[in-house]
């Protein structure tokens, strides 16, 4: 797995500053970190399965609505979720909502997990009367790097990263050549990026 040194240096030899004179790495890092964010998006948005991920079963107490506490902490944000009984292999896949139904209304809550919403960053489900687990299918958050010693996380991640980082540096000194070509390489390069993390890929309806 690359690290995000790889990329800096591939961006150097762009910037046609390999002994890094002009650019450091807390000149790139930055740079490098929208690279970064902007990839996980692109492949977001082509349903990569490098940005996606299913949790384990959760334990979700009686009478618990708010999961937040316990939701996984790389989730950007839910797509499916999973009611099981203790104890049992088989799932229903809850229905989400914009809204959930009113908690108060107690004659309506029965031995099931049936509704959820996501509401301000908050895992929100319509409560059941006993103890269940959710399994949670969910867009991850892969960690973006702070310093040259950390690893990009996306396989050949560091083919589309290091132009993208050099195209930000010659735009912000208004290199125009070099924004162009760093572009054009970069855009060239998602494409390959994109194959090496290839699985079923499809359009997502939601974000």
């Amino acid at each position: 797995m690359a690290l995000a040194s790889v990329a800096l240096a591939q961006a150097r030899t762009l910037l046609n500053d390999d002994t890094a004179s002009v650019w450091s790495d807390a000149a790139l890092i930055p740079k490098l970190q929208i690279a970064h964010q902007e990839l996980q998006m692109a492949l977001w948005e082509v349903g990569s399965p490098v940005v996606r991920k299913e949790s384990a079963l959760i334990a979700v107490t009686a009478a618990l609505s708010d999961l937040s506490a316990i939701q996984p902490v790389d989730m950007l944000a839910p797509t499916k979720l999973f009611d099981y009984t203790v104890g049992s292999v088989y799932a229903s896949e809850m229905t989400e909502v914009f809204y959930l139904p009113n908690l108060e209304l107690a004659d309506f809550h029965v031995a099931t997990l049936t509704y959820w919403c996501w509401r301000k960053e908050k895992l929100l489900v319509y409560y059941s009367t006993v103890e269940r687990k959710v399994k949670i299918q969910y867009r991850r958050l892969i960690t973006v790097p702070t310093a040259g010693g950390d690893a990009i996380g996306i396989a050949f991640g560091e083919t589309y990263i290091g132009p993208r980082v050099a195209a930000l540096a010659a735009g912000s000194v208004g290199n125009a050549e070099v924004l162009k070509i760093a572009t054009d390489m970069a855009t060239a390069n998602f494409t390959r990026v994109l194959a090496a993390n290839r699985g079923q890929q499809k359009p997502l309806s939601k974000p």
